[in-house]
């Protein structure tokens, strides 16, 4: 099984003119004109004004156009023209009038209406506008290729996202993205069982439930056609299998455990709205952990601190190496700033790795628990270090930490979820100090949002903080399973 990430921040600028109060977006205005009585508009015109790449072959008299998965096809003097190589008819014959191919406008209304845009006549001033969809993501459809299968986004515009990919599951996250999730869905199609979609309040999910294991995705934005262009390709039998390998993970034993409660002493980490600090939270979560583990399991367990204290985050990483630990967990809650509503919004916990990370989000919160350095007596030279360090322990653990934090999120989603939910894919990466050195699988949970006036006094709460340490125990217990070949 493989777990990828991958955050790509699609940006460029367009020319819409966006009308007050309202979401919808109108692109400019084209003309209708009259030829021998009949109401006509411009091919050229409106493939432009709707974002259609357009070509004319002027020896077959063809004019096709594209965007998204839609292909259209007219041909001069000619009542039939094609839509994905379906074949339908026009009222009447497109027709060249001044060196311009034209189309009746009723047909224009219907044939581009079905890219998910309206068409509104302004009879007035004699042009047709057309708005952008409600929904920024349009459709998802698979096409079995030779060497696997292709899944094509189609989008209304640019979008951030990223992804997760962990066998059987292949999971999109756009953010600010919109869905219709009883429009966006797809049945078997080559490597993919299934596609369903699911509308969050601030991002859009696609979820791909797949039928074999697969390669990483290939992923490619095709700005032309605004289309996500995502292949995937079966994973490769193992080459040479007589040759000797190292002996697997899962053979070994997971016996030791470090907790790690975040900050502590003169760092008191985040502070919520009611004074509620990170570092009194986190420890209450460790020190119930502890007494789970100690009390239903043969691990030895150890914390960094298990009261209210200072430790710089060179000592924390130091500790857990000392002990020869087969796993590290260090616990932390998050906060941002800005205005209340902001701070309503954002909320929900997120587990994770030691790795580069992949968007900006991912490194502000890297950089917000990274910043206790500055309270430090002696503080080290980490960012000469980081990325050393990130190759020579990092990747050796990396997909054991991969996942030690997909079992975290399971086991958060399973009994957490009707008090807390996850904040985007819920599992993220990025190049937290306090795991730089770990050599051991090593994570990072940030429990939830202390700036989040609800979260703030969830987080507080000493029930909350015992359901959370049994979700880590759980998840703990399962992670000692499989690598000891219980599983």
């Amino acid at each position: 099984m493989k777990l990828f990430f991958s955050t790509v921040l699609l940006l460029f600028s367009v020319s819409f003119c966006y009308s007050q109060g309202d979401s919808s977006r109108t692109i400019r205005s084209v003309p209708v004109t009259s030829i021998f009585g009949s109401q006509m508009i411009s091919l050229t015109d409106i493939c432009d004004a709707m974002g259609y790449r357009w070509q004319w072959d002027r020896y077959s008299q063809r004019f096709s156009c594209t965007r998204n998965t839609t292909r259209l096809s007219f041909v001069q003097d000619n009542r039939f023209y094609t839509i994905n190589d379906k074949v339908f008819q026009l009222p009447a014959s497109v027709i060249r009038h001044g060196g311009t191919l034209y189309i009746p406008l009723q047909a224009a209304s219907e044939i581009f209406s079905d890219s998910g845009e309206s068409l509104k006549h302004d009879r007035e001033a004699g042009t047709v506008s057309t708005s952008a969809p409600r929904f920024s993501i349009l459709s998802v459809l698979c096409d079995k290729k030779q060497n696997g299968t292709l899944l094509t986004i189609s989008l209304t515009d640019s979008l951030p996202f990223d992804y997760i990919y962990y066998y059987p599951s292949l999971t999109l996250n756009f953010f600010g993205g919109t869905v219709d999730t009883q429009k966006v869905k797809q049945g078997k199609v080559g490597l993919v069982k299934s596609v369903s979609s699911v509308q969050f309040k601030e991002s859009a999910q696609i979820s791909v439930r797949l039928a074999a294991e697969i390669e990483e995705p290939v992923i490619d934005y095709v700005q032309d056609t605004k289309t996500l262009m995502v292949s995937l390709r079966p994973l490769k039998p193992a080459q040479n299998q007589k040759k000797a390998t190292p002996q697997p993970v899962e053979s070994q034993a997971v016996k030791t455990i470090v907790l790690d409660p975040g900050h502590g002493g003169k760092d008191p980490g985040a502070i919520g709205p009611k004074g509620v600090k990170e570092k009194d939270v986190v420890l209450g979560i460790a020190l119930y952990l502890r007494d789970l583990l100690e009390r239903k399991t043969d691990l030895k367990v150890y914390m960094t601190r298990d009261k209210d204290i200072f430790i710089p985050l060179s000592e924390r990483t130091r500790f857990a190496n000392q002990k020869k630990a087969d796993l590290f967990i260090s616990i932390h809650a998050d906060a941002v700033s800005g205005p209340d509503k902001r701070k309503e919004d954002t909320k929900g916990y997120k587990i994770y790795f030691l790795s580069q990370a992949k968007n900006e989000e991912d490194k502000l919160v890297a950089m917000r628990e990274n910043a206790v350095i500055e309270l430090e007596d002696k503080p080290q030279n980490y960012s000469s270090l980081q990325n050393v360090l990130i190759d020579l322990a990092g990747n050796e653990y990396l997909r054991e930490s991969q996942d030690l934090c997909i079992l975290l999120d399971q086991k958060f989603s399973a009994s957490l979820q009707k008090k807390i939910t996850k904040l985007h894919l819920g599992i993220g990466q990025a190049n937290f100090w306090v795991l730089n050195g770990a050599y051991m699988p090593s994570v990072l949970i940030e429990t939830g949002f202390l700036s989040n006036p609800k979260e703030e006094k969830l987080l507080a709460d000493k029930d909350f903080q015992k359901s959370m340490a049994e979700a880590i125990f759980n998840a703990v217990t399962s992670f000692q399973s499989k690598y000891e070949g219980k599983l």
